[in-house]
């Protein structure tokens, strides 16, 4: 499947109003159906132009808990600086091209800095797979890696995204027409795998 149908396909399930019709259009595209590509196609094309919509799958709920970002942030690696580190001191290391640092930026949970993270020149296919299959997942990180253009078309970075149980299911929905056989019916088998993406595997 094309790049851009799979970006058209996540800006499709951003808008509320239109996730059913999405998801119908992606079950049928998932079986191959040459019509329904087409279809599927010019559909999610034309809303892929509205960028209002293809952001709204990514970024957080307007009234996410202040608490559970509260709790997030308790939850920050240990960058080696003797102090916790501020919002903007995260962000900084998260764009230098130090690799000493990977492994602790990679553990951050705040998606602003992994947003940043995932423009390091440095970043490697690997490291993304990792942020991607760490558990517990962090929603909001784990859809800031599906909304990188960069990293979102790599069937190992997708796949790692799909398994994680914390993606949102919205997400994980995208993704599915992307899989193999033999992902999807992972997907199934996983008890962790909530029932409305399960329904959409078969």
């Amino acid at each position: 499947m094309r790049a851009g149908l799979f970006r058209s396909l996540v800006a499709a399930v951003a808008d509320p109003e239109l996730q059913e019709a999405a998801a119908e259009l992606s079950s049928q595209a998932a079986l191959g159906e040459v019509g329904a590509r087409v279809a599927f196609q010019s559909l999610l094309v034309a809303l892929a132009s509205l960028p209002a919509r293809q952001r709204a799958v990514f970024e957080p709920d307007a009234d996410a808990s202040a608490d559970a970002m509260a709790a997030e942030e308790r939850h920050v690696p240990d960058y080696g600086r003797g102090r916790p580190l501020t919002l903007g001191e995260r962000k900084s290391l998260a764009r230098k091209p130090d690799r000493r640092m990977f492994d602790r930026v990679l553990r951050d949970p705040h998606p602003d800095v992994i947003a940043l993270f995932l423009q390091n020149s440095q970043l490697t296919e690997p490291d993304v797979v990792r942020l991607c299959s760490r558990r517990p997942g962090v929603p909001e990180v784990l859809s800031r890696v599906a909304a990188s253009a960069k990293w979102s078309l790599r069937p190992a970075v997708r796949r790692a995204l799909a398994m994680n149980p914390a993606t949102p299911p919205r997400v994980t929905t995208a993704l599915l027409p992307l899989l193999s056989p033999e992902e999807l019916r992972s997907l199934i088998d996983d008890e962790r795998t909530p029932p409305a993406v399960a329904r959409r595997c078969d």
